[in-house]
């Protein structure tokens, strides 16, 4: 008996264990949440907060790029006015040791005058020693002529090196400059974006966690998109389109063709490499929306080249806030999303694109 009533209160003392353990997960679960989910659901006030840190943020990401970029061309400027200096040196070496063999011809040519020249072809015994003779002096003449103008040219040579030198210090300091410059302004947005932050007082840490969870966010956008337009040209190149899926038909003096939003979705669609992506054509836009980052993206279409066309995108929102044209230019740092009508139709020549309600029309230089 006591040991059944020992048995029966460890276990109602494990199953009491059990749900506290429960309950416990359970809260956790509820503290823990989406950081999406979170950028999702904030107000229209703390949008307009956040919105405003996020446009900061996105300044002080150019500002670094910018920085990045001059520090780049700064070391590259470096190298070469080293180079430069080395390749001038080299130069004048050779040029002074030309310069001295030339003066050293010219002493013994002084030294005899032009008679003993003339001495030298009047004692000749007879024509054939005359021609000889004459022969020998125009070569001494020649070469002295020839080393003449390889003087000039290595001093011409120089000249041009040195005037290189000093327009790539001059560049040198410039960027120097420019360099400071940005990083003076990035630390300035750095401090108006603090003291945007301190004046949010006690909401301080909750905005700043909303504003990393946004650059996080951002970050995984940029990092997707690094691939996108290699994807993209990939897809449409495998996708087995025929000619007739381009809908071609023949204008007085061209070929027009389409491209439907409905054939562009579902060939994305299909692709498992490639985010989801929803594109919405207009006459007036093409829009392109990837839900699963909450990247909304507007723009136009262009002729890239003769047979490659190009979606432009101009303007954009991520969780509905404004992207800078540096962060779209960011985003499509490794390509924008390019149609290659080579590899699908074959060697055409675009002469104009427009947008439709639902597609895209192109127009084409006959085939034959």
């Amino acid at each position: 008996m006591v040991k059944l009533k020992r048995s029966m209160t460890g276990l109602i003392f494990i199953l009491c264990f059990t749900l506290i353990s429960i309950v416990a997960v359970s809260g956790r679960t509820d503290i823990i949440s989406n950081p999406q989910q979170d950028l999702e659901e904030i107000s229209i006030e703390e949008k307009a907060v956040l919105e405003e840190l996020f446009f900061l943020s996105q300044q002080i990401d150019e500002m670094n790029r910018i920085s990045e970029e001059l520090q780049r061309q700064t070391e590259s400027l470096e190298k070469e006015i080293s180079a430069t200096e080395t390749d001038i040196t080299k130069r004048q070496e050779d040029y002074d040791k030309q310069l001295e063999i030339l003066e050293q011809v010219l002493v013994v040519y002084q030294k005899n005058g032009p008679a003993s020249s003339l001495e030298i072809l009047l004692s000749a015994e007879n024509l054939t020693d005359f021609i000889k003779r004459l022969n020998v002096l125009r070569t001494l003449s020649h070469n002295t002529g020839e080393m003449l103008q390889t003087i000039e040219k290595e001093k011409d040579a120089l000249i041009s090196e040195r005037e290189t030198l000093v327009s790539n210090k001059a560049l040198l300091e410039r960027n120097r400059e420019d360099l400071q410059l940005a990083l003076n302004q990035k630390l300035q947005l750095k401090q108006e974006q603090e003291e945007f932050l301190a004046s949010l007082s006690e909401e301080r840490k909750k905005y700043q966690d909303q504003l990393n969870q946004l650059d996080q966010s951002w970050s995984e956008a940029k990092a997707l998109f690094s691939n996108v337009s290699k994807e993209f040209s990939r897809v449409f190149y495998e996708s087995n389109l025929q000619v007739e899926d381009f809908n071609l038909g023949f204008d007085f003096l061209s070929v027009r063709g389409s491209v439907s939003e409905t054939l562009i979705n579902e060939i994305i669609k299909k692709d498992t490499k490639l985010p989801e992506m929803v594109f919405d054509i207009s006459p007036e836009r093409i829009q392109i929306e990837v839900p699963e980052n909450q990247l909304l993206l507007r723009g136009t279409m262009a002729v890239e080249s003769k047979s490659v066309l190009k979606f432009a995108i101009t303007e954009g929102t991520f969780y509905g806030m404004k992207l800078e044209k540096a962060s779209i230019e960011e985003l499509f740092r490794n390509g924008y999303l390019l149609i290659d009508f080579s590899e699908l139709i074959g060697d055409i020549s675009i002469q104009s694109v427009e947008m439709k309600d639902g597609f895209i029309e192109f127009k084409v230089k006959p085939f034959f």
